[in-house]
């Protein structure tokens, strides 16, 4: 079977994988045509010992201490104890390598060139959100080069924006994709 080839994409990317997607969108706009980036990281020098402390931990005590943590910091003090126990599973499925290697990407991250983006972008931002906070997601909103760009505010939500409020990032995804057409 061949491969389905692409031509033209609407990229995604949560967290670090913000990041990813806005490289795309600023560096291959020939193929990118919008960009979605839900509680994008913006790069900076601050998150390089929270993230490297991370590393030690996991690497000497495995994904327990994440998973103990994690699901009471990063949701929304609103957020469910169905929602903080499905972050805890989700933590503890991980394999401790791969999750190291994801925080050291963000240690080693350069700042993508936000600048150059010239296709319409959407930024949904967590109002509660502690791992990309939202002064972040507004100083990459006033970088970005496009026109074309819109940040919202999901009122109530921390980090795990498709955990704590799918069916809104659902909306919000929709919604933006209609308009780009």
């Amino acid at each position: 079977m061949d491969a389905l080839e692409v031509s033209k994409a609407i990229v995604v990317g949560h967290s670090m994988g913000g990041i990813v997607a806005a490289n795309l969108a600023a560096e291959r706009n020939d193929r990118v045509v919008a960009a979605i980036l839900i509680g994008p990281v913006y790069p900076n020098d601050s998150l390089s010992p929270i993230f490297e402390k991370r590393i030690q931990v996991v690497e000497k005590e495995g994904m327990e201490p994440m998973a103990n943590t994690v699901p009471n910091a990063a949701p929304a003090k609103g957020a469910s104890p169905l929602v903080r126990a499905f972050i805890r599973e989700l933590l503890l499925s991980q394999d401790p390598a791969g999750y190291c290697s994801n925080c050291r990407v963000i240690v080693n991250a350069k700042r993508p060139d936000y600048t150059k983006i010239a296709i319409p972008v959407l930024i949904l931002a967590g109002e509660e959100d502690q791992s990309a906070p939202l002064e972040g997601c507004q100083k990459m909103f006033e970088e970005i080069g496009t026109g074309e760009k819109k940040l919202e505010i999901m009122k109530g939500v921390g980090h795990w924006h498709c955990v704590e409020a799918f069916e809104e990032v659902g909306k919000q995804i929709l919604a933006f994709y209609n308009e780009v057409q």
